[in-house]
This record gives C-alpha cells, structure tokens and sequence, in this order.
C-alpha cells in the first residue's frame, strides 16, 4: 500500500507522511453414441396434436433443483404413474451437494401453526376458484402444487368458469400477492426462472400459434415472447439454458431446441423420429428432465442425449426416465420386436454407460440424499450398486411396493399394505414397521418425515415410525395437496389453499448418510454430516504470514455423529478480551470439511468422547484488527500462555452435508471480511489503532528511542492522499500491510511523542535502527521506496521537532 505525496512543509515533511501542520488536536474521539437426428426448428405452423402437452418429472439445474415425490414409474409397457410433487428451490452450492430439497430449513418437533394463508379467491375472485401448479405438462391435470424460486412462489389459478388461466406470485415469508399474469390458453411454465424471468407458454387461440412468454419474476410484466411450434408443450430451465420440447405429430418424431432468452434456438434444434421400439405410453408417462450433461426426454419417442450438441449418447432405447439426479435410466429395445425383451442401462451424469443390470431401477424418492453411493431401488424389491448394476440386496416380500419408497439419508420408507416399514439402506434389514396412515414421505426435517395424507399434515418419527404431532388441512382438498420446503419453514400448496409453517424448533441438521460399505472399521471410509449445532473453535496459536493474521484451531463436534463444515459463506468472528480481533466468511463448499464425533467410526470412538481436527484459517489484511501481542516483539503468539481468544462461529447454509474423515484440508483463506463480533468496522479499526499504538509504545521507547528509523506512513480520518479519503479502517490496513511486510513494524500516536508538529496523526515507522539518518534514507532505497513514502525520522519524546527529520 502506499503512501500520499504532497507539497512540503516548513518542516520539510510530507503532510500525508509525517507531520504536517495544522492546529494541534486532542485524540480523537472513538467513532461509532450418438445418432445425428436432423435438425427441425421448434417453430412454424401447424395442428397441435391431441395430446401435446408434456408433464414434466424431476426438473433439475446447476443453480435449482427439483426434486420429484411420489412418482411411481411403471413396468415395460405401461405408462408411468402421474402422482407427482414439484419442488423448485435454489441450489446450495454446487452440483456436488448431497442433501435434497425435501429437506427443510427448520425442525419442526411440535405442531406448528400456520403462519399466513392465502386463498384461491384472493388471486381469482369467485367461489368456484382453485390453484394448481404451473407446471409444464401438470398445469393441464390441474394437480395442485407450486414452483418455489427464492423467496418467491409461483402458482396457477382459475375460476372454473373459464380455460383462462392467472398467474400469481407471492411472497413466501409473508404471503403477500407480489403480481398477477393472466394467459388465456396456459401450457404451463418452467421449473424455474432464468435471469430473473420466467418463461411460460401461450399455446394461441388460434391453431398453430404458441409462443414463450417470459415474464419478468419482479413485477409479472411481460419482458418478451417468441413464437414457437404449436406442438411445443415444454419448456425448461438448466442453468443458463432454455429448452423447448414437443411432439411433432405430423414427422412423428420428438423435437427439442436448447438457447436462450434471446432465442430459445440459438444453441440447436434436433429432431428424434419414432423409428424405434417407443413405448411413450399417455401424457401421464412424460417426462422432460436434465442431469448434469444429459437430457432424458419422454414423450412420443425415448430421448437420452448430450446437452452439449443434442447428440444422442445412447441409442435405441424404449423408454428413458432420471434416478434422482444422478444418473438416468433407459431401456434398450429387443433385438427382435417378438421377443419383448429389454435390456436396462445407467447413464451417468456425464454421459456414460455404467451400468446395465438385470433389473431396472425404479425412480423412487430421494428426501434427502446424502450419499452419491447410496443404492438404485428396483421393482423387484432390492438395492443395486449405482455403479456397476450389482445386486447388494433383495427383499423380494417388498416387491411392487418400493415405487412409492423414499431414501432419507441411511433409512429407506416403504408404505407396505396396511404398515409403513424402514430399511437400513446398506443391508435392507428391517428397522421398525408401524401403522399405513401417513406413510407418504412430502419432506423431512432431519428428525421426523412429514406427510400431507388425508388433508392433514403430520410429523412421524424417523426413529421408530410413530407419530410425533398432526395437524387437520381445512378445508379439506379435494384435489389433495403438496408440501413445499421453502427457507427454513414449509408451503402447504393445495387446490383451496396456500399456507406457510414455521418451524418449531432450532435448525435443521443433514441427515445422516447411509454409508455403502457399511460394516467397515477402516476410518477412512467414515463420512460425517453436518449437525445442527456449530462446532466449538479453540485457537490454539494466532500468527502472521506475508499477507494475513493465521490462526490455527481445534475443532471439536458438538453431535455424536460428527459434523462437517461446508457452506459458502461460514463466518468467524474472533474477540480478545472484549476486543475484535477478526471476521471473515469462508467457502468451504469446494473441500468440507471432516470433524469426527464420540460415534463415527476409528479412533473417536474406540476413544470414547469427541476427538478434534486442527485446520489453520487465513485472515487477510482488512479482515483483522488486531495481530499476535505486539508487546513481545514477536509475529506469533501461543493461546496457552494466558491469552484467550473467543470464537464465533456462524456455519451458513449447508451447501453440502457430507465428508470423509480423514480428507486434508489446506489452510482455508477467507472469501471475503464481514462485520465484526462488536461494533462497526470503523469503531472496530480505532479500537485496534489504539490498542497496538498502546502495545507497542515501550517497546519503542526501550529499543527505537533516540535512534533513527524509516517513516513510513502517516495517516488521519480525512485525509485526501493517493486519491483516497483515509478513515481509520483504511489506516488500519495499510499500517497491517506495512507490519506484515517490512521488520519490527510499530505504530504511535503523534500526539504522544514530542517530534511531531501535528498531534492526530497515526504513524507508522519501521522498527530498524540508525545512529544517523543517512542509514535510515539507504533503508528506504534498498527497500525500493520513494522519497515521499520512506524517510528517516528520529523517534523521541523529549527531543524537539526542529532536527528530527531527514527527507531524501
């Protein structure tokens, strides 16, 4: 950082560096395989075919996930089941995260009440007005649900009396109808917005017109719309990228477009003919998703191909559907038509063939996955290695049955005849059975799956299956209701309303991750996930290096099971005695990390008690206030020898929930500084100014007095220098910058010391010593700096200010 050049003095010192002269102050005062399908456009003319919608299943983007409960997906030729809840939230972080969007925010160990509700007549008035989902494809089965973006929840609305269709934004903290959209021939909106917009489709009134509408999310107004084909019955968000997709009855064959706002086009346009054994079923058996690099489409024809160019990358495939979002499943056809055989094969996420089993998984509930190894549930009632297809176990007494099952982390929910049954993901042993009713898994909060069965919502135990509280959804839907996690609370969407529940209780931790090689007692196959509590940090030593205050920790879990530390925006905020030390958030997203507990597996358990990881944190300068106790002389400083340091930890929101014990993890820099644990910055910074001016005054009256030093800086609130306006944060970090930098680096108070004509200037000087100024100027040009940023000063607080400064 350097210093301010300016006109000299009568003293012949740089006012910016030294002292100039204005009237003397007092201290201040503290401050508060691919096939080439031809490509056809998704635009023209022509009659929509009688079914052209397409219902959406599991939508899924890099920055939003959908997460699709209760689908059921059928044997060969049988259409899949239409039972499906939509869930649109934000993604935590990366594509790497673990815990699904059922997982809710809060706990919810007590019945909550409902925090706001809101009628179908407040959006469409009348008697008669309902809601329903906007969903491509369940807009036209008027199946209620809602597409929750943020903070912000979209839903359809009508009166009955009319195929006009009004759509209506609304607050998800307050309720509150944000705007309202009306679009007479609705075919349904996307899973989420795209630069803040969200498109929907007008089909027209009159036949072969349809357009993309893309409403702004803010206000409701319509940014923009492209014509598309009629037959377009899709449209769908993956990142930054639109797709459309329909049926084309007339080439009998599948068409989607990938682009943009701009031009839903712009990318590619494919065409996929039905020239192959497609068994698309009815409407209820579409599906239009994105996993990762590929697209499974199903709708008239299978579609598994390459987001990148629409190439295929697996051919001659029946009928194709996403497991979760982790892979997709497809079947390829019989090489004779007569034979009906199919053959199952797992595409990965990347595209690869990994797996072809002899049974195909089936596309069952993941609640809250917390493990990319955990197990493919098959028909036949069983587990299959996601990887290689392999059978890890079978129950084949739950054959049929696990298409309505969920994975909550280790535990797998099967509603089972009259009973709801638990397995352990890892053996398929029997955990607890209890009674059928509310056995339908909507969400969960970590401790207690909750259910919206029979117009009533209800929390039953993870633990044994029994239930923990209910509460009557009146009045009663007769269309049935989804439940949305939304924030830390929950949305009830049903046809006759929509409500908020808060939670009861403190957060939600992860849910625990059923590990796949269950059984093992090597530690480093161990995985921990977060607990709902932060971990206690104890420093145990505070150093510097080139560019930062580095301290060093002990983390200790404060849950048995562990914990792991992996948001995008972990705060730390240290205090020393009262006083700030530093505040940083950190990104632990890319590489979380591990902290064992009293029951995770190796030595924290055999132990007995929760054992703890070290893990160094960097603090750049203008994050930290105060370095190790300058009083010593020394850049590092040791917690033991009676210096406490308290830390606070605010954890942030999970962006995944899952680590390896044992995983190294670099010291972490912090991403950005944040306020600190009192006060503002400002008054912070003064603080720290004060204090170390105070420490590091009889050091320099016992090793710097009456001997020439390097001037390097001096600076007050309101100085105008080097085009910056100075305050006491700036002053703070530059002074930091110049003590990490250069030897024994001091500061004082020029109104404390009698060579300094000003006495409001804080005044930094390097801690070398000369019997003469001569030394001190060649300091300064071996160090490389200038006149007006380094010159020798005599420090003293008895000599007077005439003869104690040499300018070079």
């Amino acid at each position: 950082m350097s210093l301010s050049k300016s006109s000299r003095t009568a003293t012949g010192i740089p006012p910016s560096t030294t002292d100039a002269t204005p009237a003397p102050q007092a201290a201040p005062e503290r401050p508060a395989t691919p096939e080439e399908p031809t490509p056809t456009p998704l635009t023209g003319s022509g009659d929509a075919p009688a079914s052209s919608t397409e219902p959406g299943s599991a939508p899924r983007s890099g920055r939003r996930r959908v997460v699709l409960l209760g689908a059921a997906v059928a044997a060969v030729v049988v259409a899949l089941a239409a039972a499906v809840v939509v869930v649109v939230r934000p993604d935590t972080g990366t594509e790497t995260a673990t815990v699904a969007d059922a997982l809710t925010g809060g706990t919810f160990p007590t019945a909550p009440t409902a925090a706001w509700s809101l009628e179908p007549s407040s959006v469409v008035p009348g008697p008669d007005s309902y809601f329903f989902n906007p969903l491509f494809g369940e807009q036209d089965y008027e199946r209620p649900g809602a597409i929750v973006d943020g903070e912000r929840t979209f839903l359809a609305a009508r009166d009955g009396s009319t195929r006009s269709t009004t759509i209506a934004a609304v607050d998800a903290t307050n309720g509150t109808v944000e705007w309202t959209h009306v679009i007479d021939n609705f075919g349904g909106c996307a899973n989420a917005t795209l630069d803040g917009q969200l498109p929907c489709i007008d089909r027209g009134s009159t036949p072969g017109s349809s357009s993309v509408q893309f409403l702004d999310a803010s206000t409701g107004s319509v940014d923009s719309t492209h014509e598309v084909a009629a037959y377009v019955g899709a449209v769908y968000v993956s990142g930054s990228d639109l797709y459309v997709s329909g049926w084309d009855q007339d080439a009998e064959a599948s068409v989607i477009s990938k682009g943009t706002i701009d031009d839903p086009t712009a990318s590619w346009s494919r065409s996929y003919p039905d020239d192959r054994c497609s068994i698309a079923g009815n409407g209820d058996s579409s599906t239009f998703d994105v996993v990762g690099n590929v697209l499974v489409k199903m709708s008239g024809t299978s579609v598994v191909a390459d987001t990148a160019d629409g190439d295929l990358v697996i051919s001659n495939t029946g009928y194709s559907y996403p497991l979760g979002g982790r892979a997709v499943m497809t079947n390829r056809c019989p090489d004779s038509p007569s034979s009906g055989e199919f053959t199952p094969a797992i595409v990965s996420s990347d595209g690869l063939t990994t797996a072809t089993p002899y049974d195909a998984p089936i596309a069952y509930t993941f609640v809250a996955d917390a493990d990319p190894s955990a197990p493919f549930l098959y028909r036949g009632g069983g587990a299959l290695d996601p990887v290689t297809g392999d059978l890890r176990w079978a129950r084949p007494d739950l054959a049929d049955k696990t298409s309505e099952a969920a994975m909550i982390g280790s535990t797998i929910i099967v509603p089972s005849g009259d009973r709801t049954e638990a397995l352990d993901v890892a053996t398929g042993d029997t955990l607890w059975t209890a009674p059928r009713y509310g056995a339908t898994v909507d969400a969960t909060d970590g401790r207690a799956f909750l259910s919206t069965a029979d117009s009533t919502l209800a929390a039953f135990s993870l633990e044994d299956g029994s239930e923990l509280w209910s509460v009557p959804l009146s009045p009663v839907d007769q269309r049935g209701g989804t439940l949305v996690p939304a924030g830390d609370g929950l949305i009830y969407a049903g046809s006759d309303a929509l409500r908020r529940f808060d939670p009861t209780g403190p957060p939600a931790a992860a849910v625990a991750a059923g590990d796949a090689d269950a059984g093992s007692s090597d530690s480093s196959d161990s995985y921990v996930t977060a607990c709902g509590t932060p971990p206690t940090f104890t420093p145990t030593e505070v150093a510097t290096d080139s560019g930062a205050l580095v301290v060093t920790m002990e983390l200790r879990a404060t849950c048995p099971a562990g914990d792991v530390l992996s948001s995008n925006a972990m705060r730390l905020s240290i205090t020393r005695g009262g006083a700030n030390v530093a505040s940083a958030l950190f990104d632990m997203s890319e590489t979380p990390l591990a902290i064992p507990g009293s029951d995770t597996t190796g030595s924290a358990s055999s132990g007995g008690g929760n054992i703890s990881v070290q893990q160094s944190f960097r603090f750049p300068v203008g994050s930290f206030w105060l370095p190790p106790d300058s009083s010593t002389g020394s850049t590092r400083g040791s917690t033991s020898a009676g210096t406490r340091y308290v830390v606070d930890c605010d954890r942030g929101k999970s962006a995944g929930a899952r680590a390896q014990l044992g995983s190294d993890v670099e010291p972490v820099t912090a991403s950005a500084p944040a306020e600190p644990a009192t006060g503002t910055s400002e008054s912070a910074a003064f603080d720290a100014l004060r204090a170390i001016a105070n420490a590091d005054r009889p050091v320099i009256l016992r090793d710097l007095g009456e001997r020439w030093v390097p001037q390097l800086s001096s600076k007050k609130p309101g100085l105008v220098a080097d085009g910056t306006t100075w305050n006491n944060s700036s002053t703070l970090a530059e002074h930091l910058d110049l003590r990490l930098k250069y030897p024994n680096v001091k500061l004082m108070w020029s109104g404390e010391w009698s060579v300094f004509s000003f006495s409001d200037f804080w005044v930094t000087a390097a801690g070398v010593t000369f019997s003469d100024p001569a030394g001190a100027n060649r300091w300064c040009d071996q160090n490389g700096l200038d006149a007006d940023h380094c010159f020798a000063k005599l420090i003293s607080a008895t000599h007077p200010i005439a003869g104690s400064t040499a300018s070079r």
